[in-house]
């Protein structure tokens, strides 16, 4: 029958990275997701991938449904409970896990201390219960107080040798002659430390060798009894001795006066009588020793209490005295930083991963969100154009009329490059004022104008490295076009109000539905910005002009509305569609979003009937206005057929650039007889 304690190592890359402890008593799952009790980034681990259990006197490994697998000793443990033996290899994605039964064993010199000693939970390297690692242990019982007899001999809430400073006298740092070289040594350590354990590790050896100490314990608070804590809220984590004598626990009446006060203190044990007043036994039944004295110092965060460092002599001769407490207090402080940017690495991990599910979450969104539908030889021309636009970081034009979906475009194209993983900022030129439109673009400086009272990132440096989509591009004003042009060129810029260049790497992607040549034409638009806009182009076609994909796109918001109100309907009466069909749709696709997004929520049949669907009468871009108030109608004049017939065809001429081929197929006609009612109407180029 095996142990209910089992444990893992966890080993990447051929790097051992942790070790982990379980009981039976609780299902111990593997995968990526932060949620699991074993998690690591591996692109071939599932979110939850795996669990390890106990039942019967026996530990199993079970797959829990991952996508590429979980393998023992290289054979593929299936579905089921697969058991395991001390010493298999458990592999999973890239990562390997050392199975075992019970304890992994002690640390070299520091031993973690748990509930459960050498083989609890707490006893193990690297996985302690509780937040960062720390055991939960309770706080050992004290075997005595500071009694009436003890006498604080010298107190310290600053450390001499951490600030540079010398006191008066010339008094040494510590009586081993280590002085500020091993404070700088073992300060460089505790720098390199990955978690808790090694902190506690490195402190502890490097106090045993500097002081007089002969045993040293490191005691902190659990980090979510942070904001409420309390003296009696503090654990040991890890304690180390010499001479095989067992650690001594602190006593409470320190931890409280060290809490309280946040001074480092120095105590001699019954200064007068010299009797003793605790004792700890050693291996030996027969050996015994007794307390000296005692440094307490706070392990501190800032004004926060993070929790004690214990040192303490029981040999006879062997006194700590203020070279000793002024070196316990520095490397109590030094713990204390180190610990704070180990709290706050696995705080920025937590967001990390938090904001990677939440990202990956918003593109799985955008990838539906950003479907073009549409299968017609038009919008395969504009899948194609995508595809070639993706690579690279030239400079992109979509044009189109509004409604046609070109951010849908600008989108698809970014998630299609290599810059998919980047973000993707989107600025609409013509929703902005002039005056602001330039600070959202690059940012200002705190001052820079009225109301900037801090410093704004622009645009261009929140796209630094993705992609920057500015729709309406020909809203943009002179004075602001050759700002762009510069930054277009050099890729740097300067923020508003100073004087410091930004280098950034933003690939552009503009759209409008203005005529830019016309534009260029009129003064209104640079005709160098221009050029540098439009290296490549789309346009996008109007719905009118891609008539088969009405239906498609009608079925696809149909459906897409359906799920959102939660009504039920069966599809398009023959009349409405046909009335989609005939309709110019000056709105493009979003005009027919909204009309079919009406008609679901109005509508009472099972079916969309044409009375659901509201038309507009405007007349689409590049058609004749409506008729205005101020307008007289114009005067009919009576023509022949023939005069209509030759007007016909000289307006169908000129509307192919006398390309007689082409004029006579618009006409329905064979070139012959063109030719023939060319010379016979007197019609010339």
């Amino acid at each position: 029958m095996q142990s209910e304690q089992a444990h893992v190592i966890l080993s990447q890359n051929g790097e051992q990275k942790q070790v982990y402890s379980f009981t039976g008593q609780t299902v111990t799952t593997v995968g990526r997701d932060p949620e699991n009790t074993i998690s690591f980034l591996d692109d071939r681990c599932s979110r939850f991938h795996a669990k390890f259990f106990f039942s019967d006197g026996q530990w199993y490994i079970q797959d829990l449904g991952s996508r590429n697998g979980t393998f023992v000793d290289g054979t593929l443990a299936g579905s089921g409970a697969y058991p395991l033996q001390s010493g298999q290899r458990v592999q999973i994605g890239h990562a390997f896990l050392q199975f075992g039964c019970g304890s992994p064993g002690e640390l070299d010199t520091v031993q973690s201390t748990g509930s459960g000693g050498s083989g609890g939970s707490g006893g193990s390297p690297g996985h302690h219960s509780g937040v960062l690692g720390i055991s939960t242990s309770l706080l050992g019982p004290a075997a005595g107080g500071i009694e009436k007899e003890s006498e604080v001999i010298h107190q310290s809430n600053h450390a001499s040798i951490l600030a540079g400073d010398k006191k008066e006298g010339g008094l040494p740092v510590t009586k081993t002659g280590f002085g500020s070289i091993e404070m700088c040594r073992l300060a460089y350590q505790l720098g390199q430390a990955e978690d808790v354990d090694s902190i506690a590790k490195t402190a502890l050896n490097g106090l045993l060798g500097a002081t007089e100490s002969e045993g040293v314990g490191l005691w902190l608070f659990p980090y979510s009894l942070r904001a409420q804590q309390r003296a009696s809220d503090v654990r040991l984590v890890s304690s180390a001795t010499i001479n095989k004598i067992p650690y001594m626990p602190i006593s409470s009446a320190l931890v409280r006066m060290v809490f309280e006060n946040q001074q480092a203190v120095l105590i001699r044990e019954n200064p007068d009588t010299g009797t003793k007043t605790r004792r700890v036994k050693s291996q030996s039944p027969s050996d015994s020793a007794s307390l000296n004295n005692t440094i307490v110092a706070p392990v501190r965060d800032q004004n926060s209490v993070l929790g004690i460092l214990h040192l303490y002599t029981v040999s006879e001769g062997k006194y700590l005295d203020e070279s000793d407490l002024e070196y316990s207090l520095a490397i109590a402080d030094t713990i204390g930083v180190a610990l704070a940017h180990i709290n706050k690495q696995k705080e920025l991990a937590a967001t990390l991963t938090q904001a990677r599910k939440e990202n990956l979450n918003l593109r799985e969104i955008l990838q539906v969100n950003s479907e073009i539908v549409g299968n017609s030889p038009q919008m395969q021309m504009v899948h194609h154009l995508i595809a070639r636009a993706a690579e690279g970081k030239t400079a992109l034009l979509i044009r189109g009329e509004s409604g046609t979906g070109k951010e849908l475009i600008a989108r698809a194209v970014h998630l299609a490059s290599s810059r998919k993983s980047k973000p993707l900022i989107c600025l609409n030129c013509a929703a902005i004022s002039d005056t602001l439109l330039e600070s959202e673009l690059f940012g200002h400086e705190k001052g820079a104008f009225t109301g900037a009272t801090d410093r704004k990132i622009g645009k261009f440096e929140a796209a630094d490295s993705g992609t920057l989509f500015l729709d309406e591009i020909g809203e943009m004003t002179p004075g602001l076009q050759a700002k762009m042009l510069r930054v277009l060129e050099t890729s740097s810029f300067e923020r508003v109000g100073g004087n410091t260049t930004i280098s950034v790497d933003v690939r552009i992607i503009t759209a409008t539905n203005r005529d830019l040549e016309k534009e260029v034409a009129a003064g209104k638009f640079r005709h160098d910005l221009f050029f540098r806009l439009r290296v490549l182009e789309i346009i996008v076609p109007p719905l009118r002009k891609r008539p088969t994909d009405i239906p498609t796109l009608a079925e696809f918001f149909l459906n897409r509305f359906c799920q959102e109100t939660g009504k039920k309907y069966n599809g398009f009466d023959p009349a409405a569609m046909k009335t989609l069909m005939s309709y110019r749709w000056p709105g493009n696709v979003r005009e027919l979003k909204n009309i079919i997004e009406r008609a679901v929520v109005l509508g009472s049949d099972s079916l969309i009937l044409e009375q659901d669907l509201l038309l507009s009468k405007l007349n689409t871009t590049g058609e004749s206005q409506i008729l205005t108030a101020d307008k007289q109608p114009e005067i009919f004049i009576p023509l022949s057929l023939d005069d209509i017939e030759k007007n016909h065809i000289i307006r169908t001429l000129e509307h192919c650039e006398w390309n007689k081929s082409l004029a006579a197929k618009h006409l329905g006609i064979e070139r012959t007889t063109l030719d023939r009612k060319i010379k016979r109407y007197n019609i010339e180029s």
